[in-house]
């Protein structure tokens, strides 16, 4: 009998055995699929960031050519000088149509620096709200 137990303790014990395997692989498979997963998110993430740095250096690039244009733009004002003589007191009792066609002139000054300064662009031009007056 002694030798029937021991085979039965044997079998408890290969059964135990097979049972903890039988688990494990479980377990492996469900970590693999897993990590499957962490790696395919990995991926997309990374990818992710890729696409938001090129964003990003597209936008970087894109802003740095209108502070450029800006500044081109603000140098050519800073060049051209529009010279208006200050009507002296006898000077103001002249026509108004000298008045306008002074104004005028201005106006046209304006409008060529503005053209150049933005090539074929719609070209907005900012007038001071004093020089205006009458």
């Amino acid at each position: 009998m002694s030798q029937e137990s021991e085979l039965q303790r044997l079998e408890r014990f290969v059964e135990k055995l097979l049972v903890s395997f039988s688990e494990l692989r479980a377990q492996k498979a469900g970590l693999v699929e897993q990590l499957r997963e962490r790696n395919q998110q990995i991926e997309e993430l990374r990818n992710n960031v890729n696409a938001q740095e090129m964003e990003r250096g597209e936008i970087s690039q894109r802003v740095g050519r209108l502070v450029e244009q800006i500044e081109e733009w603000e140098h050519s004002l800073d060049e051209v000088v529009i010279a208006v003589p200050h009507p002296s007191r006898e000077e103001e009792s002249t026509s108004e149509e000298d008045s306008l066609l002074d104004e005028y002139e201005v106006q046209e000054e304006i409008a060529e620096v503005a053209a150049e300064a933005g090539g074929d662009e719609e070209v907005r031009v900012q007038h001071n709200l004093f020089s205006m007056q009458r």
